[in-house]
């Protein structure tokens, strides 16, 4: 916003900001029109994301119409086409945002945006027409303002408002009072969101389980069982997430200022170095093509005066071959007889000194053969080495800038440690729990755990062939195996759909199945899955499935398991980087984390497949793991990664730098497996023969 630099320099009230550019849309440069909140947090009018949509889904349209030519199907894969997603690119950061249906954009509202917004049009001049009188025919100008209706009113309607039992305590503004900011406090205190279901109810219950404001027709007929608090006390929880974001961006800001400053001048510095290297080669060239002249003359002599020398020591280098030829001839016959007829001991008693003897001579008639090819040579291509050696040659190479260079570094820890709230030194173990069954006929296997919403624990046990589902106790709520042909033959690792459904992978059965929580099997997902391993729901709500056969990852559709896409794990050596895969998570920004404990390591890849990054190696010390089991992502981007072997968790930043061990043998951290954050942000551990711990870490 064209405001914001404003307001960096000092703070201002909020009739000031009303009066910078930060209620101004970027695209149409006008006060927004029904501003709606993209997910990269920027905001635009309505009707200018529409267009933009268009515009681009329209582009989209022509590129494919040109790449299709003339084709009898034209018309069939443009209207497809027009019902696919369309990807477009914030006009400020750039950021890319998927639009699901281009006719029907659906961008929430950024209701405080769009309250300052009517704040705006109080306090500025515009002939209003009496909202009363108009019901009587009658066209009078309102002069005044009522915050609990929000009804425009005359002098006389206003009297009238004021009489009237029912609105008698309303609060009724001049709006010549209001535009000088008399009443900016009430303006702000009477606005309230509506219900869109209920129009008339206020938004002031939040939904703790589905973390949404509701009203209390909503709570009754909708979230009747769910978790609750007033606005107020809701507001502390996440005021302090966002207070603490909101340092860290204060701190980032100055750092980023600072490194564009810092690219600004080492870019000046680039042009400077250009024009001096560019003088001293035209200098040299000069100083070179006056010493090439003078050369040429002391080359001449000096060429036929080594010439007749040379030719005078002809004599005595012939014969010194002659020498040497017969010397070779009759170390030759020598060594061939003692090759043939020497015993062992007299051959080994023998060899250094005929490996001397033979070498040196050998090197000597070398150099002669040597010295001649290179003035042959020198007629020939070394020319232009001889030249460059001489003028000399640009060395360019790009050398690592120290921390005093650039000043980034430095801070970069600083950066995200104030941008991300700190994990506990001292775990607290909130919860522990056996998982067992009621069905049980064997040690329980762990592999697997996922959280619902509703905060209930999701267990795969593989041994004894069941999901089992837990409540926030540890209490057993339910055990899922299935019927018939959807019966669990081997389930690995859960996960929770956005819908509620459970996905299981079940790798003997060669397929991820779906269930209700209450055990009815919903689908079967087969389509391009050989050996299923690990499993996670992106952002969008679509499956994702680690093969450990195939070494890949399948990105399906949640409503019918069909495949998507195929992530082949490949780097840019067009080479699989998966080799003994075992579990999959998703970063908030949509990158996918597999944990490979054959290499042992963690593999990276972008929401699109290409492969970015790798963490850790074999070992017991820092960033090392033996044997990278479960891995989860929470919300702030943290990692956390089970090293069963090693009997800890690993935590690493965002960036996946190693932060610090959460949990260890110190805690009584036996063999970790599965790892899931709950719904109330703890981390939740299976532990292998049963145990699942559940960890408060910040």
């Amino acid at each position: 916003m064209s405001g914001e630099s404003k307001m960096a320099d000092s703070e201002l009230t909020l009739s000031e900001i009303l009066e910078t550019g930060f209620l101004k849309c970027e695209i149409c440069k006008a006060v927004y029109d029904d501003p709606r909140l993209l997910p990269c947090l920027h905001t635009f009018c309505k009707h200018c994301i529409d267009n933009f949509v268009e515009n681009k889904n329209q582009s989209g349209k022509y590129n494919e119409n040109n790449q299709q030519g003339n084709d009898t199907g034209n018309t069939e894969a443009m209207t497809n086409s027009a019902l696919e997603e369309t990807i477009i690119q914030c006009p400020i950061c750039k950021s890319e945002i998927s639009v699901e249906n281009p006719k029907k954009v659906n961008f929430p509202q950024n209701t405080f945006l769009h309250d300052l917004c009517l704040m705006y049009e109080y306090k500025h001049e515009k002939h209003r027409n009496c909202d009363y009188c108009q019901f009587e025919g009658k066209v009078v100008g309102a002069s005044h303002l009522c915050l609990d209706c929000h009804d425009n009113m005359c002098q006389g309607c206003t009297g009238a408002h004021h009489r009237t039992k029912v609105t008698r305590d309303h609060k009724v503004i001049p709006y010549a009072q209001a535009q000088k900011g008399l009443y900016d406090i009430d303006i702000r205190r009477n606005q309230v969101q509506l219900c869109d279901t209920h129009d008339s109810e206020h938004l002031s219950i939040f939904c703790d389980t589905c973390e949404v404001l509701i009203c209390k027709d909503c709570k009754v007929e909708s979230h009747d069982k769910h978790k609750w608090s007033p606005n107020e006390k809701a507001l502390t929880k996440y005021e302090i997430q966002m207070r603490n974001l909101h340092k860290g961006i204060q701190h980032q800001i100055p750092t980023i200022h600072n490194y564009i400053q810092f690219l600004a001048n080492y870019d000046a510095s680039l042009e400077r170095n250009r024009e001096k290297t560019a003088n001293s080669i035209k200098e040299h060239a000069e100083a070179l093509h006056k010493q090439i002249e003078e050369q040429k003359s002391l080359c001449i002599e000096a060429l036929n005066m080594e010439t007749d020398k040379e030719r005078c020591m002809l004599q005595v280098r012939s014969q010194n071959l002659k020498t040497a030829a017969i010397s070779l001839e009759n170390n030759e016959m020598y060594l061939r007889v003692l090759l043939e007829h020497g015993k062992p001991d007299e051959i080994l008693q023998l060899h250094r000194p005929i490996n001397q003897r033979l070498t040196a001579l050998t090197h000597m008639q070398m150099d002669g053969i040597s010295t001649r090819l290179k003035a042959t040579f020198q007629t020939g291509s070394s020319t232009l080495r001889n030249i460059q050696t001489v003028f000399g040659k640009m060395s360019i190479s790009h050398d690592y800038f120290t921390h005093s260079d650039s000043g980034l570094a430095s801070h970069n820890a600083l950066q995200i440690c104030n941008m991300l709230p700190s994990i506990r030194n001292t775990p607290e173990l909130i919860n522990e729990f056996e998982a067992k069954g009621m069905f049980d006929t064997k040690e329980v296997w762990p592999t697997g755990i996922a959280v619902t919403k509703a905060g209930e624990f999701v267990i795969a046990d593989r041994d004894n062939k069941i999901v089992k589902v837990y409540d926030k106790s540890g209490n057993i709520k339910q055990e899922i195996c299935g019927q018939e042909k959807n019966k669990l033959a081997t389930p690995f690792d859960v996960a929770v759909l956005k819908s509620g459904d459970i996905a299981v992978t079940d790798h003997e059965a060669e397929d991820v199945k779906v269930y209700r929580t209450t055990g009815e099997h919903v689908m079967t997902i087969k389509d391009g899955i050989k050996y299923p391993r690990g499993v996670t729901v992106n952002s969008k709500g679509q499956v994702i499935i680690l093969d450990c056969q195939l070494r890949q990852l399948t990105v399906h559709d949640p409503n019918t398991g069909n495949l998507i896409k195929t992530i082949e794990g490949k780097d840019n050596k067009n080479t699989k980087v998966m080799v003994d895969p075992y579990y999959v998570t998703v970063t908030p920004q949509d990158n996918i984390i597999v944990t490979d404990t054959a290499s042992p390591n963690l593999k990276v890849f972008s929401p699109t497949g290409e492969y970015l990054a790798r963490y850790g190696h074999y070992g017991i010390g820092k960033d090392e793991i033996l044997q990278p089991y479960g891995v989860c992502c929470d919300e702030y981007g943290y990692i956390f990664v089970a090293d069963n072997n090693n009997h800890r968790i690993h935590v690493l930043l965002p960036d996946g730098k190693f932060q610090q061990f959460f949990v260890t043998k110190t805690e009584n951290c036996w063999h970790p497996m599965g790892l899931a954050i709950t719904s109330d942000g703890c981390l939740a551990i299976t532990e292998a023969l049963g145990k699942i711990k559940v960890y408060k870490y910040l």
